[in-house]
């Protein structure tokens, strides 16, 4: 379509559509080779059944594109007999008699063979009654602006007669380039509707606003219409939507429903109610989405409009777990909720919202320390349901619960395998939300890991596609800034860090899962410069509203561990104790692997601060392996750090440290390259993670480890001290001047 000419505006007729008849005399005067044939009628039915195409949008490159391979019993292709016949109408009568003659040409009997060429009642037929209905009821003034228009769509393919070498008349070449001096492209109402129902199904798949280019021709195209279809006002609220304009999204959508229910005979109130919900929600209006939501419960009852009530209520149950306290207590509780849905989703045959609430089962399990065997039975089924209907918009949702069931059960590389697997095989099927949440998590699995440059590449290739909505956006964000201010702790950079920690608490709409990393990395950033009184505060206010707002178990325990983590730095290990073995009793009956691992971990600080060193080789014997798959630097190398620790304080080499003994028995010396060998793991752990205390730590404890095996390792023990000044003249460093860009 030329952006330079006048649009003409149709109800249904267009000059693709001309063309289309004229495609059907072809085929309907045997012009096509029998091998063709078939091939042809497959494509007039794609065409005319009109599901899935705009035929007024279309090109005369569409149809060279399909054409040009389909024989014709002259020896040319149908594409090129298709222009022959549109440039044979060289004048408005024949335009007109193309399509005045459509009852005689496909719907009388014929004299050969005492049958017709097209059944009225077919698709092809249908078509073509419409065609003829639609230009007997066109004013002549409307029928010469469509004459216009089909010159300059004919017009298009002047090349390509000249390459096919078609010789058409003289007369005919003049008129097509007189044509041009007033072009004039047209568009059918009918499929720009169709257009725009695709443009809303596409952006609320994808998650996106509108494309300049794409606001401006669709604005073009209503200002020629001689009217404006309601679809237009569902793309102008999801645009607004998306680009965070709550007054651009809340009117167009009052516009679009008011414009539905006054035109249609179907009560459309439920679903704006619902819309303008799940809008109040998103721009963090929670009051007033649960009343919106409410009355869409209420009016869908009313309506006997089970589908929409069902998808409320599963809405409903969603946004009550993430936001406890902005609604009311529910009435029931939830296995009672879930097992509603359920009966209702079987009732209504909507077999997506079993899926759904198969999942919902599942992710009510894993946060309330559920049956591990039950939660899995859960997730299969919501798997079996999107396989069964190839629904791939929810594998997003089906794998993102997967990945933290695993992971939450010890096996992280499993947890990898589902994130990976979906932003490999599924991006293309998802909705981008999916998408972003998927990423994020699979980066900051990476950060555990040390692997702090691939983490922000994960989130980097998936930044265009972060972009396409504020609120995805602010997501995307938050997770870059998490992960350069954990780097940022661990570098010991304070001016960074101070930096960081201000944009993320200003940071809106964070997901549950990244508040947890949030708080933990800044109690652990407290810790660390000393402020162990604000630290063990926010711990404890951290742990008493998780547990008022029942949020998730391994929350919960993440806030525990964390508070016994201070009390043993403030000297109260006992206190720190007491809260682990209650951490680790409720981990084993939840099956929360790393919660276990860790208490363990931080129970084995606590015996080899009271010298209880052999009990910690005994536990931590039996769980690094376990520890292992968990995939997590900094627990591994606190493993293999206090059992070197334990190695070493079980043997009294620190005593013989402080009395200045210049040697060491065989045995004792055997003991001492034992831990030596566990101390260079945790080492090489923690260098991972780039965590310079630890670093200093280990380093030190090396040195003075090879200073106690004697004068075989002078070379280590001079390496070692070398590589702990230099360790801590970094630290110095980044404490004093440790500005990072922030981006």
């Amino acid at each position: 379509m030329s952006h330079d000419s006048d649009l003409l505006c149709t109800k249904f007729l267009a000059p693709a559509k001309v063309a289309l008849i004229a495609l059907m005399h072809m085929y309907c005067s045997h012009a096509i080779e029998t091998t063709g044939r078939v091939t042809l009628l497959m494509l007039l039915l794609q065409w005319t059944d009109g599901k899935d195409t705009c035929l007024s949008l279309l090109g005369l490159s569409d149809f060279k594109a399909r054409l040009s391979r389909i024989a014709c019993v002259d020896g040319s292709n149908a594409y090129d007999a298709l222009l022959l016949k549109l440039y044979d109408i060289d004048s408005m009568d024949d335009f007109c008699s193309l399509i005045n003659d459509i009852d005689l040409a496909f719907f009388k009997i014929s004299n050969d063979f005492g049958n017709i060429a097209v059944s009225s009642t077919s698709l092809v037929g249908h078509f073509l009654r419409r065609c003829y209905v639609e230009f007997k009821a066109m004013e002549f003034d409307e029928r010469a602006d469509l004459w216009k228009a089909f010159i300059t769509f004919r017009s298009y393919a002047d090349n390509d007669m000249m390459t096919a070498s078609l010789h058409k008349p003289e007369g005919q070449r003049i008129l097509s380039s007189q044509g041009s001096d007033w072009r004039k492209d047209s568009f059918a109402i009918e499929d720009v509707t169709k257009m725009f129902e695709f443009q809303i199904e596409y952006m609320q798949k994808q998650g996106c606003s509108l494309p300049v280019s794409m606001v401006e021709t669709l604005d073009k195209i209503l200002a020629h219409s001689f009217r404006t279809p309601s679809s237009i006002y569902y793309i102008r609220f999801l645009h607004g939507w998306r680009c965070g304009d709550y007054q651009e999204a809340f009117e167009n959508l009052h516009r679009y429903f008011d414009y539905t229910m006054h035109h249609n005979e179907k009560i459309f109130y439920q679903y704006a109610l619902l819309n303008l919900a799940i809008l109040q929600a998103d721009f963090n209006c929670l009051e007033e989405a649960v009343w919106s939501i409410q009355e869409t419960i209420k009016t869908a009852r009313e309506n006997k409009d089970n589908i929409c009530l069902n998808f409320s209520l599963s809405w409903l149950y969603h946004f009550q777990k993430s936001h406890p306290r902005e609604c009311p207590p529910p009435a029931s509780s939830d296995d009672a909720t879930v097992q509603f849905l359920k009966v209702k989703a079987k009732e209504t045959g909507m077999v997506n919202l079993q899926s759904v609430v198969y999942l919902s089962e599942a992710k009510s399990m894993i946060t309330s320390g559920g049956n591990a065997t039950l939660i899995f039975e859960s997730i299969m089924k919501s798997a079996y349901m999107n396989a069964s209907i190839n629904l791939l918009e929810s594998i997003g949702a089906q794998f993102l619960v997967q990945a933290t069931f695993w992971s939450r059960l010890g096996i992280s590389n499993l947890g990898k395998f589902y994130t990976d697997g979906f932003l490999d095989l599924f991006q293309d099927s998802s909705f981008v939300e999916d998408i972003v949440k998927i990423a994020c998590r699979s980066a900051y699995s990476l950060v555990n890991c040390g692997r702090y440059d691939d983490a922000l590449e994960v989130l980097t290739a998936i930044e265009g596609t972060a972009s396409r909505s504020l609120r995805i956006h602010q997501i995307w964000v938050t997770y870059k800034t998490l992960i350069m201010f954990k780097r940022a702790i661990r570098n010991e950079r304070m001016n960074a860090v101070e930096a960081l920690s201000k944009r993320l608490n200003s940071m809106p709409g964070v997901t549950e899962d990244c508040h947890l990393d949030i708080r933990c990395a800044q109690i652990e950033h407290y810790t660390r410069c000393g402020n162990t009184e604000l630290a063990m505060t926010l711990s404890s206010q951290y742990l008493e509203s998780a547990v008022v707002d029942d949020l998730d178990l391994y929350n919960q325990l993440v806030y525990m561990m964390q508070y016994s983590r201070i009390m043993l730095l403030l000297g109260r290990p006992l206190r720190g104790y007491t809260l682990l073995m209650r951490c680790i009793s409720i981990a084993e009956r939840s099956s929360l692997v790393p919660v276990v691992m860790e208490s363990l971990c931080l129970i084995c600080e606590i015996f080899n601060s009271i010298k209880n060193h052999q009990q910690v080789l005994e536990i931590l014997d039996a769980t690094i392996p376990q520890i292992a798959e968990c995939e997590n630097a900094e627990l591994l190398g606190k493993a293999y750090y206090e059992t070197a620790k334990a190695i070493t304080g079980a043997s009294d080499l620190l005593e013989v440290v402080e009395r200045g003994r210049e040697g060491a028995t065989p045995e004792a010396r055997a003991k001492i390259m034992h831990a030596i060998r566990y101390a260079k793991l945790a080492y090489t752990e923690y260098e991972k993670l780039e965590d310079i205390s630890r670093t200093v730590d280990i380093s030190s404890m090396l040195a003075r480890l090879y200073h106690i095996v004697g004068p075989d390792y002078v070379d280590e023990r001079d390496r070692t001290a070398k590589l702990n000044m230099s360790l801590r003249q970094m630290r110095s460093d980044a404490r004093s001047s440790g500005m990072l860009t922030v981006t």
